[in-house]
């Protein structure tokens, strides 16, 4: 029986590269700027509309909670979903490390933060 060697690590991770797993998250990150959107919309308190007792209004902020909130489901579990395809399931099935692959998932929120830090996207 053989025991692993620690060059074999080095010597994968220099086969594999880190672009393809940093660049597929990154992607993954783009698509989770939705869900992370509607998380910011859910979270954010808003002051109370007064409407002046106008038709439909009870006093309380506009926004379609409902579907806000169904977003933020719906989305956040497909980036779950894609996370556990892409990270875990295709680099175990070709062979991969996948240490170096659940490694670049912190990469996933990049895209938001740069947008938010740059004004692109109002949270």
């Amino acid at each position: 029986m053989r025991r692993p060697d620690p060059d074999d690590d080095r010597k994968a991770d220099a086969d594999d590269g880190l672009w393809g797993p940093a660049l597929a998250n990154l992607l993954i990150g783009l698509l989770a700027i939705l869900p992370a959107l509607c998380m910011c919309r859910l979270l954010t308190p808003y002051p109370s509309a007064g409407c002046g007792g106008g038709f439909a209004c009870a006093g309380e902020a506009p926004g379609h909670t409902t579907g806000v909130t169904i977003g933020a489901v719906l989305g956040g579990a497909a980036v779950l979903g894609l996370v556990l395809v892409v990270d875990v399931l295709m680099p175990r099935q070709e062979g991969r490390r996948m240490r170096t692959w659940l490694g670049m998932t912190v990469l996933v929120p990049i895209p938001f933060l740069v947008g938010q830090a740059f004004g692109w996207i109002q949270g």
